[in-house]
Order: structure tokens, then C-alpha cells, then sequence
């Protein structure tokens, strides 16, 4: 079907059915077109808006911190359990990591065997030592009444040589036995003493074995309660270095872990704003919840460190920065005592920021910076 679109008029209608026509009229795309322009300018303006805001302002970010210390293992061993994660918070004495040393284990058996065995053959030495004891008292008691009979058979020899009846080499015979009988009651009466001791102390070579292997033992036992580690203090779990099945060995860090003590405040300066870091310079810090806190520079920075790349501005890019201390004029609010947190330190905004952005200029000899601080005053 063909139609035609030109205006015939009513008089000029031809056969065919009438079409009401009208110029085609569409509103121009303009909102579309400037969201899109917005869209892709916007990396632009954010780029013009933080070199523009960094020349007026002089910020920082930075990280509250508490004291840590890091828990690690003292002896050997598998890494069994472990009884925290991250950001829990335990009391002194908590269960934190359980090591498994089956060597130790192994030894603590053994010489505990080892001990019991002495033990038996203690108990036995004594039981010889005593029979000893009652041989010898009764070899004294036998030498004792030996001696007497010897000493009064030489006394009497001695008269008999007077008068005559016996012979000199028969008393001297006398006395000969008499002192043999006195060896033998002195050696009888050293090993009652020594039976005595025996009894009472048991086996000289076995006590002597006896006390190393219960030293060992100790030491062995007191390293076995180092294998369950426990926390010195309170505290929160700040990071975990293990997991279960590594194994570890004797000053492994465990665990890094917070310790009761005030919170510190550490601001990450740019070197190039260090003028800025005066100690007791007035500052105010802007936690993540958008409470603003007064404070000022605690002493002067001594230090340069790598700043955290989770706190570094999107457009810097040294990674060295100064480490400000700030010391707040205010507590922390309760919920924000928190260990590793994030917060945006402000040193200065203003004219001395600008006369301070300028100065450089002064080097090149371009004067742009005095006739800006002519222009501010």
C-alpha cells in the first residue's frame, strides 16, 4: 500500500483511505547527555578537588594503636589447637594455642619407667643392706666377746712368762690374736656402717642415677606444660602467625596479641609537611564514625616509616611518610577503642597552608610566593 504525505486538502482527496499526518517532533536527549559527560569528567573533578583541597588543608591519616606482644612457642612441636581467632578478646590465663609433641611424650614414658625400675631395685638393695646390717651386728657381738677372752688369755700368758711356765713367743702369739680379732670387729663395724647407710639412703650408685633421671624428668614435665599456651595478660587477638599442623620450634611466634595500656595515636605526615609537626601544634583528629576529637603533636617526629598501604591516600604515592605521635586532648569514645584503628588527622587548613604550598616557589626565584602572603595579610 502506498500513502502519500503531502497535504491534498479536502478537495483533493483521491480514492484511498484518509491519514492524519503531523510533523514528527522528539525532545532532545539533553539530561542523558550531561549524565554521561558527568560520568566521564568525574575522575577529573575528583582530581581537581583533592589538588584543590591539598593546597588549602593539611591532612593526614593514622592508626590508633595499644601495646602488643607476641606469644611464642618455648619448645618443639605440631601446632594441634587452636582456641582463638582474630579480634576475640581473652582473659589472663585463657587456652590460646595447644602444641603436640610426641618425642617429649615419648621420653616423659620412658624415663618414668626408667625411674620406677631403679625404684624396685632400691627397694631391694635395702632389703640386702638390711640382712647386712644384722650379719655384721651379730659378727660384732661374736668379736666383742672374742676380744675380752683374747685380752684376759694374754694377761694371763703375761704372769705365766713372769714365773716362767710360758715362753715370750707364746705371749707375743697372744697378742697377735688378739689384735687380729680387734681387725675384724673394726671391719665388722664398717660394714654395719655402711649396711646402716644403705638401708636408710639405699644403693649410693643407684640414688645417684635416681636423681638425674628425676631432674630429666622435671625438665622434661615442665616443657610438656609449655606445650599448652595460655595468655599472660588480657587482651584482644590482634593476628595469628600458625594454624593447625604447622609445626614450630623453640621462639616461633605464635600470636601477636593487645595488652592492657593507653590507646597511642600515630599520624603519618608527608616529609614535605613536617613544618607542620611542632610539638603541642593543635590538631583534631576525625574518627571513622565522624566524631572529631581535639589534640596536638606530642614531640617532634624522629622517625620515618612505610606507611600501610590500606592508609594511603589514593593520590600519594611515597611510601615514606613521618611518624607523628598525637596525643589526644580527649578519651576515645568506647566503641572506637579499637586496636589498628583507622583515622584522618588534620595539622592545619588556611593561609599559612597556601603560603607554605607557595614557598617553593621563592627557590626558583619567581616571587609568587611573597605576593601571595602580600595578598592574604
Amino acid at each position: 500500500m502506498n500513502i502519500d504525505f503531502r497535504d491534498r486538502g479536502p478537495g483533493r482527496l483521491s480514492s484511498g483511505i484518509p491519514v492524519r499526518y503531523g510533523a514528527a517532533r522528539r525532545p532532545a536527549p539533553r539530561l542523558r547527555w550531561l549524565l554521561v559527560a558527568l560520568v566521564v569528567s568525574s575522575p577529573l573533578l575528583y582530581l581537581l578537588w583533592a589538588l584543590l583541597r591539598g593546597g588549602l588543608i593539611v591532612e593526614s591519616t593514622g592508626v590508633v594503636a595499644y601495646d602488643t606482644t607476641t606469644t611464642g612457642a618455648i619448645v618443639q612441636g605440631t601446632v594441634r589447637e587452636v582456641h582463638v581467632k582474630e579480634t576475640d578478646s581473652v582473659a589472663r590465663g585463657a587456652p590460646l594455642i595447644r602444641l603436640d609433641n610426641p618425642e617429649l611424650d615419648g621420653r616423659i614414658r620412658h624415663q618414668e619407667q626408667e625411674l620406677a625400675r631403679i625404684q624396685v631395685e632400691q627397694d631391694q638393695a635395702r632389703q640386702r643392706a638390711e640382712r647386712e646390717y644384722a650379719a655384721a651386728q651379730r659378727e660384732i657381738v661374736a668379736l666383742e666377746r672374742l676380744i675380752d677372752s683374747q685380752r684376759e688369755w694374754a694377761t694371763e700368758i703375761s704372769r705365766m712368762v713372769e714365773v716362767g711356765v710360758a715362753t715370750a713367743l707364746e705371749y707375743h702369739e697372744a697378742l697377735a690374736r688378739l689384735e687380729e680379732a680387734r681387725g675384724r670387729l673394726s671391719a665388722a663395724t664398717t660394714r654395719q656402717e655402711e649396711a646402716d647407710r644403705a638401708r636408710n639412703s639405699g644403693d649410693p650408685a643407684l640414688r645417684n642415677q635416681s636423681e638425674q633421671l628425676r631432674m630429666a624428668l622435671e625438665i622434661a614435665r615442665e616443657q610438656r606444660q609449655y606445650l599448652q599456651i595460655r595468655a599472660d595478660a588480657s587482651g584482644e587477638i590482634v593476628e595469628l602467625h600458625v594454624r593447625p599442623g604447622d609445626t614450630v620450634g623453640p621462639g616461633t611466634s605464635l600470636l601477636t596479641m593487645t595488652r592492657p595500656s593507653a590507646p597511642t595515636l600515630t599520624a603519618y605526615l608527608q616529609p614535605a609537611d613536617g613544618l607542620f609537626a611542632q610539638p603541642g601544634r593543635s590538631v583534631r583528629v576525625e574518627l571513622p564514625d565522624g566524631t572529631r576529637l581535639p589534640g596536638r603533636v606530642a614531640n617532634r617526629p624522629r622517625l620515618t616509616g612505610r606507611m600501610p598501604t590500606a592508609l594511603r591516600p589514593f593520590l600519594q604515592t611515597a611510601d615514606s611518610a613521618l611518624m607523628v605521635d598525637i596525643h589526644l586532648d580527649q578519651r576515645l569514645p568506647e566503641a572506637m577503642s579499637a586496636h589498628g584503628l583507622p583515622v584522618s588527622v588534620e595539622f592545619a587548613r588556611g593561609p599559612e597552608v597556601v603560603l607554605s604550598r607557595l614557598a617553593p616557589l621563592d627557590a626558583f626565584g619567581l616571587g609568587a610566593g611573597a605576593a601571595a602572603a602580600d595578598a592574604l595579610e
